[in-house]
């Protein structure tokens, strides 16, 4: 439960990345690519520079199922995962919706959230944090896309913890060193260079 959790919450730092991919292309894990790992020794490292929302969960809350929901295609609404709440997680948001009322919201478990945002929110209502920790990400390149197995040359499908049919990665994107990928647009709105 707790790796379905903390998979959940890597969703907020991945954006507008597709997570419809077509069930025939198998998933690849690129951390098990030698030629693609190597390329993080030298690796740029990023801070997510919009503020993502907290708050412990209601009473009324505890030990019912949470949606969470990511953009489609066509920027539309999507079920992505279903997890259940306990007093052990904290509530995320992104602060723009993914469309019209409904949010990109999942659940962190409390020590993630805290080694990532330094404290634990005090009440259940939303509060903004700022990240603190930083993640190394590369680019993704024609090369990288050929090592990712890519079919058209635009995208691949990388495995991920959280959804077995994998994340849909995009050139132009990056891939970060915590086993996702960024969407371009989604890495220049969100993320920020930390200089070293």
């Amino acid at each position: 439960m707790k790796n379905v959790l903390l998979a959940t919450a890597v969703v907020s730092f991945m954006g507008a990345s597709s997570f419809s991919v077509s069930a025939e292309i198998a998933p690849v894990a690129f951390q098990d690519l030698s030629e693609v790992m190597v390329k993080f020794d030298s690796a740029k490292e990023f801070r997510k520079k919009a503020l993502t929302y907290g708050r412990l969960p209601h009473r009324s809350e505890l030990g019912r199922t949470f949606p969470t929901y990511v953009a489609d295609e066509n920027g539309k609404p999507k079920l992505e995962t279903e997890n259940e709440v306990s007093d052990t997680v904290v509530i995320a948001r992104n602060p723009e919706p993914v469309s019209g009322a409904v949010f990109n919201e999942w659940l962190v478990p409390k020590d993630k959230w805290e080694a990532t945002y330094g404290e634990i929110p005090e009440y259940s209502q939303f509060a903004p944090f700022k990240r603190l920790k930083t993640i190394k990400a590369i680019p993704i390149t024609d090369n990288v896309l050929t090592l990712l197995g890519s079919e058209d040359g635009k995208t691949a499908v990388i495995a991920v913890e959280w959804n077995e049919q994998g994340m849909k990665v995009y050139k132009g994107g990056y891939l970060a060193d915590g086993g996702y990928g960024i969407a371009p647009d989604e890495m220049a709105k969100t993320y920020e260079e930390v200089e070293p």
